[in-house]
């Protein structure tokens, strides 16, 4: 019985194992993937890589900065002990975003929580966190005791808006000290720990996909022609025949092959995916790319997720550090999932709502408000409040009307 036990947990340790690598592999944008694919191929000799691939990459383009994946590998293997401990780790690394937060849910780290309080303890702090506040808190650890604590884990939105006098009264701290502690304690941390490792490439997006409309009719295509491709050497083929190997020899052959056979497996996974995303993508977005509308409609990764049958983190990693060719341009694949803002005739993108703003401030004779702009956006049929249009300005890089005001 306990053989068996023994079995089936090494079996889904495996199983774990090679269902990050493929989130891995679902993850990297093409040209990373190029590289990726054929330092693989080599590692096998079973596998014959073909030169025949078009185009190849610029080498210069590929990414070849340590990533936090990367990083976080070797980590795992001084912070973690047990094999299970590693595999839950591993699946924690595979599934965070750019910015070094987890995409998990919460029915997928069911059982795995004190695993993932021991990774977010691994260098830069804050990694594995699911939000910013989470992350600022796992940094203020060794400070539980001090009030700049409290004000982050109780006070957070206050803190956010700068409603210092509200944490003064409630906290009895003088508005001195608390703006003390926040130049000193809190302006230090990294609230986003995973942008340490982001990795630039040296060209424009490129495209991973591209969606185009030819003779009235519209396709879907997956862009994996610049991938190296590989076959199986047929000599290993016919050794399995051979009678005459020893056992160690066809173990050899045959763990060769099963890696051979799951990279076939991994990348067409990859190619249905993504090919699924951007064919619903299509399906949602048609009065967009047609040029009819100005902006997507609002799309979720839950609701793709829920379309396709997918898990929403699948959804996350698909989408991250891919490029969309369209006829309205070249396009980041996230920047069709955006939020819904509700309008008087229905729910409306954020973009579309930051278009407007855009132009309402461009329309300006006096420097508005972020309170006249949300006025006149309500008075548009937008509901946006005006921290929402303070969001939405900063975002789009303008300055306040003050510092407008002066600049006429």
């Amino acid at each position: 019985m306990k053989f068996q036990q023994s079995i089936r947990q090494d079996h889904r340790l495996v199983m774990s194992v090679a269902m990050e690598r493929a989130f891995q592999v679902l993850m990297m944008p093409t040209i990373e993937l190029s590289d990726w694919l054929e330092r693989e191929i080599e590692k096998n000799p079973l596998l014959d890589l073909q030169k025949s691939y078009c185009e190849p990459f610029d080498q210069s383009m590929i990414r070849s900065e340590v990533t936090l994946y990367d990083y976080l590998m070797k980590e795992i293997g001084v912070y973690f002990q047990t094999e299970r401990e590693k595999a839950i780790a591993r699946e924690i690394a595979g599934s965070l975003d750019e910015k070094g937060f987890l995409t998990l849910s919460p029915e997928e780290l069911i059982g795995k929580e004190d695993v993932l309080r021991k990774f977010q303890q691994i260098e830069p702090l804050g990694i594995g966190a699911r939000s910013v506040q989470e992350t600022l808190l796992i940094q203020l650890e060794d400070k539980k005791e001090r009030p700049i604590y409290r004000i982050v884990a109780l006070h957070y939105d206050d803190l956010l808006h700068n409603r210092l006098k509200i944490i003064s009264k409630k906290l009895k701290i003088s508005i001195v000290e608390i703006k003390k502690m926040i130049q000193n304690d809190l302006r230090p941390l990294n609230p986003y720990p995973g942008r340490a490792f982001q990795r630039e490439i040296n060209s424009d997006l490129v495209a991973d996909i591209t969606i185009q409309k030819e003779g009235g009719l519209w396709s879907v295509e997956v862009n994996d022609s610049n991938l190296p491709s590989f076959q199986i050497h047929e000599f290993y083929l016919d050794a399995l025949e051979n009678q005459s190997l020893k056992s160690d020899e066809v173990d050899y052959i045959r763990r060769h092959l099963a890696a051979g056979k799951w990279l076939t497996r991994i990348l067409g996974r990859r190619k249905k995916t993504l090919h699924e995303i951007a064919t619903y993508l299509l399906k949602q977005q048609r009065d967009f790319l047609e040029g009819i509308t100005d902006a997507p409609i609002p799309m979720t990764m839950k609701e793709v997720a829920e379309a396709l049958a997918l898990s929403e983190s699948t959804i996350t990693r698909a989408i991250a550090d891919k490029g969309v060719a369209t006829p309205r341009g070249l396009l980041k694949l996230r920047s069709f999932f955006t939020c819904g803002i509700q309008s008087s005739r229905g729910e409306i993108s954020n973009q579309e709502a930051k278009d407007l703003l855009l132009k309402l401030i461009h329309q300006e004779k006096d420097p508005l408000s972020d309170e006249a702009l949300s006025q006149k956006l309500k008075k548009r049929g937008i509901q946006c409040a005006r921290r929402t249009v303070t969001k939405y300005r900063k975002e789009l890089k303008i300055a306040s009307a003050s510092q407008r005001k002066v600049w006429k």
